[in-house]
């Protein structure tokens, strides 16, 4: 699987620097980088409940990660650029992840001293460190991992972005090329959007997702770049194709200017609105929605509209997880609905290949669900769902002095596991931050910027 994408990436490393900005101009992608300016959010009258229970649930990812931190740093400045094979995504992925969280923890002001078991000093100089050892590991041929590079290069473009002004200047560059490089493949000759159009078992609805996700970032980050209006047009394809039906091939709903039906070449998702990945009907791969919705983030950030493509077939998602009963049989024992009343942990109607216990998953999305609305018609609310799982993440963690998510023998499978969730539980606690300041922007045709 991780070799399916190798031709068309191919051409699109050997042609991405021949584009508009190429990242052989010393300093030139650098320039265009605008900080966030966190001046704008003003602290609300009050944090609810919710957002307390998210800083808590990050403070203990923080704690685990900038204990990780140095040893990841040591391995990325040792053998960076020598990582083959699945390295890549065991190392540089899991980096980016970090980074990002602690990012979002130093730069919001939640910062806690006795929470996290570091000084201050220390905790930003192990973050900035993952940064520069990551930025300096990137290859210019995606971390020869391009089939996710552009997803890791998102994380670690926000990290970086968010910690702008704390960066050295020689990485300040390597991070905005990077970002550059990686949006710029999906604007280079050759590429295409992929879909799955019932063929195969994997969908590429988490693909599209992920790779949207650097384009978010690199427009957000870089807003005078002169390749800005087509990494967006590719930005909302790629957001329209990741859940779409075969129905959706013929819906005339304007979407970031244009009708779905003139967007999509294709479709990602079956009749029945479910994700098919690893051969079987996946829900953990329906929630990876999830990162295309990442778009909220970043121009919330930058005050700009959320792209009306971010949102599209993401509460059809949710529909399914909290309204679908799957009777059993045909499927797995005991049947119901994915997301189980009293219950933190998930349904799967056709069982799992990787852990059962991934609450941060299902979280993140009970809490863009919540944020957005999507409680119409439901016998639960959103928020019933997102603090039903932040307390069984929190007990989780309590029961680790670490605090880490996974027990000894828990989700080995996948190494990434502790930053996987550490950015996770980052992105829902951006996302509640940012709406108790009234900083979420509404949707709009990002295009018409």
């Amino acid at each position: 699987m991780i070799n399916r994408r190798t031709s068309t990436f191919a051409l699109c490393l050997l042609t991405a620097w021949a584009l508009p900005g190429r990242a052989d101009e010393p300093g030139r992608p650098a320039d265009y980088v605008v900080p966030v300016d966190w001046t704008r959010f003003k602290p609300p009258a009050r944090e609810d409940q919710d957002l307390r229970r998210s800083t808590e649930l990050l403070l203990n990812a923080a704690r685990y990660n900038l204990a990780w931190a140095p040893q990841a740093a040591d391995r990325i400045e040792r053998d960076g650029r020598q990582l083959k094979g699945v390295e890549p995504h065991n190392v540089i992925r899991p980096a980016c992840e970090a980074a990002y969280a602690l990012a979002v923890v130093l730069r919001t002001g939640i910062f806690d001293e006795q929470a996290v078991g570091l000084s201050l000093p220390e905790a930003r100089d192990r973050t900035l460190r993952l940064i520069r050892a990551t930025a300096a590991a990137h290859d210019r041929a995606s971390w020869k991992y391009p089939w996710q590079s552009s997803f890791w290069a998102a994380l670690l473009g926000n990290a970086a972005w968010f910690l702008w002004d704390d960066l050295d200047a020689d990485t300040r560059r390597q991070v905005a090329e990077i970002v550059e490089f990686e949006a710029n493949r999906f604007i280079a000759p050759g590429y295409r959007v992929p879909y799955w159009n019932g063929r195969g078992g994997d969908t590429k609805a988490e693909e599209n997702a992920w790779d949207s996700m650097i384009l978010h970032v690199a427009c957000a980050m870089m807003p005078g770049h002169p390749n800005v209006p087509q990494w967006k047009q590719v930005g909302s394809k790629l957001m329209v194709s990741a859940y779409a039906m075969k129905a959706d091939m013929e819906d005339e709903t304007v979407l970031d200017g244009k009708p779905v039906l003139k967007w999509l070449d294709g479709y990602n998702v079956r009749d029945d609105g479910v994700v098919v990945n690893h051969g079987f009907f996946h829900p953990d791969y329906m929630t990876c929605v999830k990162l295309k919705l990442r778009a909220v983030l970043t121009q919330s950030l930058v005050g700009g509209p959320v792209p009306q493509t971010a949102e599209f077939g993401a509460e059809r998602v949710y529909r399914i997880f909290v309204d679908r009963r799957w009777p059993s049989p045909p499927h797995e024992p005991p049947g119901g609905t994915i997301y189980v009343p009293g219950r933190a942990e998930v349904y799967y109607p056709k069982g799992t290949d990787w852990f059962a216990g991934r609450v941060v998953i299902y979280y993140l999305l009970d809490v863009y669900a919540d944020v957005l609305g999507w409680d119409a018609g439901s016998e639960h609310a959103p928020a019933y769902w997102l603090r039903l799982r932040a307390d069984r993440i929190l007990q989780r963690q309590t029961e680790h002095a670490d605090r880490c998510v996974y027990g000894p023998g828990e989700f080995t499978r996948h190494v990434p596991r502790e930053q996987d969730a550490a950015w996770g539980l980052a992105d829902a606690f951006l996302l509640q931050w940012l709406r108790a300041r009234g900083a979420l922007s509404g949707k709009g045709n990002w295009l018409a910027e």
